[in-house]
C-alpha cells in the first residue's frame, strides 16, 4: 500500500533527524530549528495518517491531501540526502570547510552553501507546516506512534550499522571511486544520491562518510 510507503519514509525521516550526525550538521550549517521543526512536523502529521488512509477512499479532500504530503515527503527524503551528502563532503568542523571544499566544489565559498541550503530547508518546513496545518480541516484520529528513542552522543556519532546498507556496497564504491578520482577533481560540483523515497539515499551517505578510506582522504 502506497500509504505504508509514506509512513515508512516518514518514520526514517524522524529517526535520521533525531541521530547524532544530522544533529551536528545542523549545527555546523546553522540549520538546527529547521531541521528540528521538520522533525516534530512529520511526528504530528504521523499521528494521523492511518486514519487519513481509511478516509481517503470515500473523501476526495482527504485523498488530495495525501498526495501533497506524499510528494512533500519524498521531496524531504531527496533535500535531506542532498544536504547531509554536501555538509559531510564539505568537512565535519568549522576548521576544515575551506581546505575540504577547495577543488571539488564550483561554488566553495562555505556561506553561499548555507545560505543556499537554509533557503530550500525553510522552504520545506513552510510547506510541510502547511500540510500539517490542513490536517485540521478533516478532523483526523491521532494514533499512537511507537517515538524513535535517541541514544547517547557517543553511541550514535555517525554510526550505520551493516545491516542497514545491505546490498548497498557497489553503490558505495562508486561513489567513492568518483570522489577520489584525480581526472574529475576539477568538474565535481555535487555528488548525487538519487532514487525513489525510502530507499536509504540518507544511511548511504553516512555509510561513505564512515568509510576510513573518505576518513583518511579528507
Amino acid at each position: 500500500m502506497a500509504e505504508g510507503m509514506l509512513l515508512a519514509v516518514a518514520q526514517k525521516i524522524i529517526e535520521d533527524l533525531g541521530s547524532w550526525t544530522f544533529q551536528e550538521v545542523g549545527s555546523l550549517w546553522d540549520v538546527e530549528a529547521e531541521l528540528e521543526n521538520i522533525k516534530n512536523t512529520l511526528s504530528t502529521i504521523q499521528a494521523v495518517l492511518q486514519d487519513a488512509a481509511e478516509q481517503q477512499s470515500h473523501n476526495h479532500q482527504v485523498r488530495d491531501w495525501l498526495e501533497k504530503l506524499k510528494d512533500a515527503v519524498y521531496e524531504a527524503d531527496d533535500l535531506l540526502s542532498e544536504f547531509l551528502t554536501e555538509a559531510l563532503r564539505r568537512g565535519g568542523t568549522s576548521e576544515n570547510i575551506a581546505k575540504k571544499v577547495r577543488g571539488f566544489f564550483s561554488s566553495s565559498n562555505p556561506l553561499v552553501f548555507r545560505y543556499d541550503m537554509s533557503c530550500k530547508i525553510k522552504a520545506m518546513r513552510q510547506k510541510l507546516n502547511a500540510i500539517a496545518e490542513d490536517r485540521k480541516k478533516f478532523h483526523l484520529k491521532e494514533c499512537h506512534v511507537e517515538p524513535h528513542v535517541s541514544m547517547d552522543r557517543e553511541e550514535t556519532h555517525s554510526f550505520v550499522p551493516n545491516e542497514n546498507v545491505f546490498g548497498r556496497e557497489d553503490d558505495k564504491k562508486a561513489i567513492i571511486k568518483l570522489l577520489l578520482d584525480p581526472n574529475v577533481e576539477e568538474n565535481v560540483s555535487v555528488v548525487p544520491i538519487v532514487g525513489i523515497g525510502g530507499l536509504g539515499k540518507t544511511t548511504l551517505a553516512q555509510y561513505v562518510y564512515n568509510d576510513d578510506i573518505v576518513k583518511k582522504a579528507f
